[in-house]
């Protein structure tokens, strides 16, 4: 499956743009989730989820921030 562009949109990760993998119909994953930064390095960081909007007339797609989860 080929990698695509996405750009993520609200949360801590606002902004930031980076590669994931295509499902089998060629969108990119339905959810990603990310580890935050934690101010403890001995605590286990919350995961924050972003999940698929859409995709942007730049041939980017967009992943609105939904929460985070422990």
């Amino acid at each position: 499956m080929p990698d695509i562009r996405v750009r993520l949109r609200g949360g801590p990760q606002d902004g930031q743009e980076l590669t994931v993998s295509a499902d089998s119909s060629g969108n990119p994953i339905p959810r990603i989730t990310l580890p935050a930064r934690a101010r403890n390095p001995e605590a286990v960081p919350p995961r924050l989820i972003y999940e698929r909007a859409g995709e942007n007339g730049d041939g980017t797609w967009e992943f609105r921030y939904t929460g985070a989860e422990t």
